[in-house]
């Protein structure tokens, strides 16, 4: 996609090609581009983590210092060569059996697998479910929601100071009742526990508050890391 996009804004402009600019141009469209894409990365790991398996990183490296190997002592080596048959028995062996799997790509092909009826029963009502939405949609009953990442970004920052100033407010509030009951109300009944009590939450709150700042640095500097600052 972002190959398509390059090409027909290229064509909109009506200009010269990336690489018949000055290096100040590209770095400059480089620079652009990769807050672009930036931004959408941000939203797709946001929306979808892709969390990368720990055991992976030990898997890769067991392959390379094998390939590395057999090339030092053979230049002639090819790994994936070696690992093709075994790859091919692996896939074979997908679903159990050779004979199983064989079955099973006849009937994708074919369209008979279980899922391929399913879907071909339920089609009709798919499809009136479809035109139900596009007509609503169409009467004004249905609106679409468009995301802003900006918006998002900006909303997601609010929230966090929002919740860190109501917090200090209330460690605040909490503070001053406590030493309140210590001092002028020390005379009353239970004042002594109750304001240790307020005393603990405030102390509690005195925590939190550094944390969620810590937090808003946080993210306005993986913000910033991505070329977007809010």
């Amino acid at each position: 996609q972002d190959f398509i996009d390059r090409f027909q804004e290229t064509l909109k402009r009506d200009k010269d090609w990336e690489n018949e600019l000055s290096p100040e141009e590209q770095k400059r469209i480089t620079r652009d581009r990769r807050k672009q894409l930036g931004e959408e990365f941000l939203s797709l790991n946001r929306d979808s983590p892709f969390i990368f398996p720990p055991t992976w990183t030990f898997v890769l490296r067991a392959f390379f210092s094998l390939d590395g190997i057999g090339k030092t002592l053979n230049p002639q080596y090819d790994l994936t060569k070696i690992m093709l048959p075994y790859l091919k028995e692996l896939i074979d062996l997908k679903d159990g059996n050779a004979f199983k799997t064989t079955l099973v790509r006849i009937g994708k092909r074919v369209g008979l697998r279980p899922e391929d009826i399913y879907q071909v029963v339920t089609q009709p009502r798919r499809t009136a479910k479809i035109e139900d939405i596009v007509a609503r949609l169409e009467k004004g009953d249905f609106k679409l929601r468009v995301r802003a990442l900006d918006v998002e970004r900006q909303n997601e920052r609010s929230k966090l100071v929002l919740r860190n100033t109501y917090e200090a407010v209330v460690l605040g509030l909490l503070f001053q009742s406590g030493i309140t009951l210590l001092t002028v109300g020390s005379g009353l009944r239970g004042a002594q526990p109750l304001s240790k009590l307020l005393l603990g939450a405030a102390t509690f709150l005195a925590i939190r508050v550094p944390l969620n700042a810590r937090k808003v640095r946080q993210l306005d500097r993986y913000n910033e890391k991505y070329g977007m600052k809010t």
